[in-house]
C-alpha cells in the first residue's frame, strides 16, 4: 500500500512541474541577412495567447514547457518548434517560396500586388519556358494584356514589342519599350538566355515614367534572372529540348489555268501576249492546250517543308551561409524555312555572384557574354513570290546559256519573267541565291552593385550629435 502511495504522489508530483510556466526569451532572427525581425509573431500552438517582437527581433513569453510555439511573419516561412523546458529560443526564418508570386519588383523596391495602384503583369519562368523560342519577348505573345508583339518568323529577329501602342521617343519609328534586367537599363535583350529568366514584370501605366523618367515614354520591361539562394546545396539543371518548324497558313496562290482565265477575262492585249510567249517558249499543257505547260506555285516552292529548332541550357546555383552564386550557360540554334542561307546560332553564359559581407553590407557582381551568327535571307523573296506569274519556271536552261553568251559575270539557269516581256524578273531566288548577309554579333554585359544598410550608422551619428562633448 505504501509503494502504491509513493508511486501515485511521484506521478503527481511529476505533472505538477511539467504544467508549470517557464519565461521563454529569444530573438528572431532573418535567415539571409542575419537582421532581427520586428513585428514577427510568436503564438502557443493549439491556443490563442502570444507575442511579438520588439525593434530589436526579441522576445519574452510565458508557456509552459512542454507547450510548442509558432514563429510567422508576413513574406516568411513559418516555423513549429518545441519548448522542451529551455528558456532561451532563438530562431531564423527564411523567405518563403509561397509567397514570392504576390511579391512584384518595381523601381523604388518590391510591393505586394495588393498594394499596387498601377497595371502590372508578371509572366514566371515556368510559362516562358513554355513557347520554344530564341527570345524572351517572343514568349509573351497574346500573354500580356495590352502588349502587342509581331513576330516576323525570322530566325534571330527581334520581335516588335508595342505597349499603350505607337510612343513618340525618342522617335516614332522606335517605339521600343526600356527594359530593365536586375536594375540595369538596356535597348534589347537579345543577349538573354530565356532559361536565365526568372520573371517578367510589364509596367504598362504612363505611371512608370514616374521612375524612369522619359526612356519610360513606351513602357518598362522589368526583368530578373535566376539568383542563388544561401544556405543552399549546389544543384545542376538541364534543359534542352529539339524540334522543327513546320509553315501554317500558307497564302494559297492561283495556278496556271485560273491565270490565264483571269487574263481572258480582263482582255488585255498586253497580258495575252505575255502568255502567248509563255506557250512559245515553254509549250502548251497537254490538259489544255489554251494555257502554258508551266504550273509554279511560287510560295511552294521557296518555303522548306519543316525547318530545326534546338536549344540547350545548363544552370548551376547554390551557395553557403554568406555567398550565393548561379551560373547559366546555353546554345540556341534554328534554321529558317525559305529555301536558302538563312540560320541563326547564339551562345551565351551568364554568371552572378551576391555576397552578405556583414549586417549591413552587401555586394555582387553580374556578368553575361553571348556570342551569335546569323545568316540573314533577303525578304524580297516574299514580295517577288507574291507577284510572281504562275506560268513561269523556277529554271531556265536557255536562260543560262543566253546569259553565258553574253559574257555575264554571274549566269544562272534561273528563269526570268523578263524572257517572256514582263518589265521585272519576278523570280524570287535570284534574290536569295545573290543576296547573301551574314551578321555576327558579340555582347558582354557586367555590372557591381553594393548594398549599404545605413540605419544603425545614422542612429550612431545622430547619438554623437546630441553628445554634450560635440557642442
Amino acid at each position: 500500500m505504501k509503494k502504491l502511495m509513493f508511486l501515485f504522489y511521484l506521478i503527481f508530483s511529476v505533472t505538477v512541474v511539467s504544467s508549470q510556466q517557464i519565461a521563454v526569451t529569444g530573438t528572431v532572427t532573418e535567415s539571409e541577412t542575419g537582421e532581427p525581425i520586428p513585428g514577427a509573431s510568436i503564438i502557443i500552438k493549439g491556443t490563442t495567447s502570444g507575442t511579438i517582437t520588439n525593434f530589436d527581433g526579441n522576445y519574452t513569453i510565458e508557456t509552459a514547457g512542454n507547450d510548442v510555439l509558432v514563429f510567422s511573419f508576413v513574406g516568411l516561412e513559418t516555423q513549429e518548434i518545441p519548448v522542451n523546458n529551455r528558456t532561451t529560443i532563438n530562431v531564423q526564418l527564411a523567405q518563403s517560396t509561397e509567397l514570392v508570386d504576390e511579391v512584384v519588383v518595381v523601381g523604388y523596391g518590391q510591393l505586394k500586388v495588393k498594394d499596387l495602384t498601377s497595371a502590372i503583369t508578371t509572366v514566371k519562368s515556368d510559362e516562358i519556358s513554355k513557347t520554344p523560342t530564341g527570345q524572351a519577348m517572343q514568349a509573351l505573345q497574346g500573354k500580356v494584356a495590352g502588349v502587342q508583339i509581331v513576330n516576323s518568323g525570322a530566325p534571330g529577329s527581334g520581335p516588335t514589342v508595342r505597349i499603350r501602342g505607337v510612343g513618340s521617343f525618342p522617335s516614332s519609328s522606335n517605339s521600343a519599350p526600356l527594359y530593365v534586367v536586375d536594375g540595369m537599363y538596356f535597348d534589347n535583350i537579345d543577349f538573354l538566355n530565356p532559361s536565365d529568366i526568372e520573371t517578367i514584370s510589364v509596367l504598362k501605366d504612363a505611371s512608370a515614367s514616374a521612375i524612369y523618367g522619359v526612356r519610360a515614354a513606351n513602357g518598362v520591361v522589368l526583368i530578373t534572372t535566376k539568383k542563388g539562394s544561401l544556405n543552399t546545396k549546389t544543384s545542376i539543371t538541364y534543359e534542352g529540348y529539339y524540334g522543327v518548324q513546320v509553315p501554317q497558313n500558307v497564302m494559297k496562290m492561283a495556278n496556271a489555268e485560273q491565270f490565264v482565265n483571269y487574263i481572258n477575262q480582263v482582255g488585255d492585249p498586253i497580258d495575252l501576249s505575255f502568255i502567248q510567249n509563255a506557250m512559245q517558249r515553254y509549250g502548251r499543257s497537254r490538259i489544255n492546250p489554251n494555257v502554258p505547260n508551266v504550273n509554279t506555285d511560287w510560295y511552294a516552292e521557296i518555303m522548306k517543308s519543316f525547318a530545326p529548332q534546338q536549344n540547350h541550357s545548363l544552370s548551376i546555383l547554390g551557395g553557403n551561409d554568406k555567398t550565393s552564386y548561379s551560373m547559366g550557360m546555353s546554345y540556341y540554334e534554328q534554321e529558317g524555312l525559305l529555301e536558302a542561307d538563312e540560320l541563326y546560332k547564339k551562345m551565351t553564359l551568364r554568371t552572378s555572384v551576391d555576397h552578405q559581407a556583414n549586417s549591413w553590407l552587401k555586394a555582387g557582381v553580374n556578368f553575361s557574354v553571348s556570342n551569335s551568327m546569323r545568316d540573314i535571307a533577303s525578304d524580297a523573296a516574299w514580295f517577288s513570290a507574291y507577284h510572281a506569274v504562275p506560268i513561269l519556271p523556277v529554271y531556265d536552261n536557255e536562260n543560262y546559256e543566253q546569259l553565258l553568251e553574253a559574257n555575264v559575270d554571274f549566269p544562272s539557269n534561273y528563269a526570268s519573267a523578263q524572257l517572256l516581256d514582263y518589265r521585272g524578273s519576278q523570280n524570287p531566288f535570284l534574290s536569295l541565291a545573290f543576296n547573301n548577309t551574314r551578321q555576327d554579333k558579340r555582347e558582354i554585359q557586367s555590372g557591381i552593385y553594393a548594398e549599404l544598410v545605413l540605419s544603425p550608422i545614422s542612429l550612431h551619428l545622430k547619438q554623437i550629435i546630441i553628445s554634450p562633448c560635440c557642442f
